[in-house]
């Protein structure tokens, strides 16, 4: 009979390895632990203690028989002889419970239940302990036997492993649903953003973006207003994570919906932004802000720095940041008074602006990008280029996979008009050099570079009134630029007669006298110099690669 009663434990045993690991939720797990536990151990009582780490206590399961109700309560977790274990990681045995000044009594007071033996083991996967499983009171027999703690030793391996087994399943169970609140964050904060570029008639604006995790707390702006022009703004939200997510959110909302404030200039707006936000940024967030406000029309660059970097400008062939005072973050004090300083501009002109995790990103050997690298690394060229170039270079520098603060850079061009008409009057050879000075300098062309384009290119213009107009005044002459294709491209167009193609020829560079020389000065500082007879005119494209 005794054969037979142990073969019965035994069999209990594989059927709960068995069973444990399909249950799918804790309450059924420690059931079926419990009710196991009082088969499989032939004990008045089983318990199960688990630990609650925010408020450092074991709660203890504990169950009589398998038609008991199981009882849940709790007691500190360096408390009597489960907490010993639990805090010792390991296994103890009790033949004389009422006699032993070990035992924490709570739970016999309690539920009025009488300890007399107990063995109770940890519940350890690696350095994890995931709680302590308790057996009381052998039925029939005084003491638990080296049979008994064979069978609770596999049943401790067996718990284990359901336990181990459940707390990964709810671990990734819990990162699926943080990476879908995530995601969720993430497009949240992406509807409110702006794309990436921005291009109108006199301005484009271009941005690159890479948060630390998932979703950041940068955030940009562009916005066009009235009169071709163009409010931007780039800040960075004091935190990081889901709640500096959802406040760039926020900010960049009232960005928007404050845009019209902007037509009176772009203190009124900040101020008007500050008063908004400073009693809805809770838990004392605020945001670092640059505000950039360009009039083409008046060609000037309103700037106001809010607790962020001055931005750059692009002038003279280098990169420097423009003097403008510092003034407080937004978020912080309602009443602060933003004042922007004014700055003149001209077409072609190139505005950076950047978040501390540009200067500050790190690479693995712990340097800084740092102002210097991100200088070498704009250099000259069109929009596109200078923001591609930087932001590869920033790329390759930053250790990706340890990146410790949300990336941002920003960069504007002050654009010229695609088209001007003159006349054959040499007084309006001014207007046709600086339209094409402008060019040169959004083409991003070295100043050098950019007098021997106005050069050539005045001398062709020079050129369509002497000969192809035959100094005749106030006829039209269309010019026309573009770049594209990774090129400058620049057109003349008249209404004159058709050229003779022998007469483009030039004279030899031999010849040396005054004149005539146009078509070589035009070969050599563009790559591409075409003449066409049109219907109604003349068409000369030059072309020039990019810096």
């Amino acid at each position: 009979m005794e054969d037979f009663a142990t073969v019965e434990r035994y069999r209990a045993l594989l059927l709960a390895a068995r069973n444990l690991f399909s249950l799918t939720n804790l309450e059924d797990l420690v059931e079926n632990i419990l009710t196991y536990s009082c088969t499989m151990m032939q004990a008045e009582a089983c318990s199960m203690y688990l630990p609650d780490f925010a408020t450092k206590e074991l709660v203890i399961y504990s169950a009589r028989g398998k038609d008991d109700a199981i009882n849940a309560f709790r007691i500190p977790w360096d408390k009597g002889i489960a907490g010993a274990v639990f805090q010792q990681r390991k296994y103890m045995r009790v033949d004389d419970a009422q006699h032993d000044g070990r035992v924490f009594r709570t739970a016999d007071l309690k539920t009025g239940f009488v300890t007399r033996a107990m063995v109770c083991a940890p519940l350890v996967d690696r350095e994890e302990c995931f709680g302590v499983l308790q057996a009381l009171n052998p039925v029939g027999r005084p003491n638990f036997t080296p049979l008994d703690e064979d069978i609770f030793d596999g049943l401790v391996n067996i718990v284990t492993g359901a336990l181990v087994r459940f707390d990964r399943e709810l671990k990734i169970d819990r990162e699926s649903r943080m990476a879908q609140e995530l995601s969720l964050a993430m497009e949240i904060q992406k509807s409110y953003l702006p794309p990436e570029e921005l291009s109108l008639a006199r301005a484009e604006m271009r941005v690159r973006y890479r948060p630390a995790r998932s979703i950041g707390g940068d955030f940009y702006a562009s916005i066009p207003l009235s009169g071709d022009r163009l409010l931007a703004a780039l800040g960075d939200v004091s935190g990081k994570g889901i709640p500096a997510a959802l406040t760039t959110a926020q900010i960049t909302g009232e960005l928007q919906a404050l845009a019209p404030v902007a037509e009176q200039g772009l203190a009124p707006f900040v101020n008007a932004l500050n008063q908004a936000l400073c009693p809805r940024l809770a838990a004392g967030r605020f945001a670092a802000t640059t505000f950039i406000l360009y009039d083409p029309h008046r060609e000037t660059m309103e700037v106001i720095c809010a607790g962020q970097f001055a931005p750059w400008r692009w002038r003279n062939d280098t990169w420097e940041p423009v003097a403008v005072q510092s003034m407080l973050a937004l978020g912080i004090f309602k009443n602060q008074n933003y004042t922007a300083t004014e700055f003149s501009t001209q077409p072609g002109e190139k505005w950076l602006m950047f978040s501390d995790g540009i200067n500050e990103g790190r690479n693995p050997a712990g340097e800084e990008f740092g102002v210097e690298r991100l200088r070498a690394s704009l250099g000259l060229g069109c929009a596109a280029d200078v923001l591609e170039r930087s932001w590869a270079a920033w790329e390759q520098f930053v250790d990706s996979d340890h990146q410790h603060d949300d990336a941002c850079l920003a960069l504007i061009v002050t654009k010229p008009l695609p088209t001007l008409e003159i006349t054959s009057c040499p007084s309006d050879c001014k207007h046709a050099r600086r339209f094409i000075e402008e060019w040169a300098l959004t083409a991003g062309f070295a100043d050098l570079e950019r007098g021997r384009i106005v050069l050539a290119a005045d001398e062709a213009t020079t050129n369509v009134m002497r000969h192809t107009y035959k100094g005749a005044p106030d006829l039209p002459i269309f010019l026309s630029a573009a770049i594209q294709d990774s090129h400058f491209h620049l057109r003349l167009r008249d209404h004159g007669p058709a050229v003779d193609a022998a007469e483009l020829k030039g004279r030899a560079l031999e010849d040396i006298k005054p004149g005539g020389l146009g078509l070589h000065l035009l070969s050599t500082v563009f790559d591409v110099v075409e003449h066409a007879v049109l219907p109604d005119g003349n068409e000369w494209h030059l072309a020039k690669p990019l810096a």
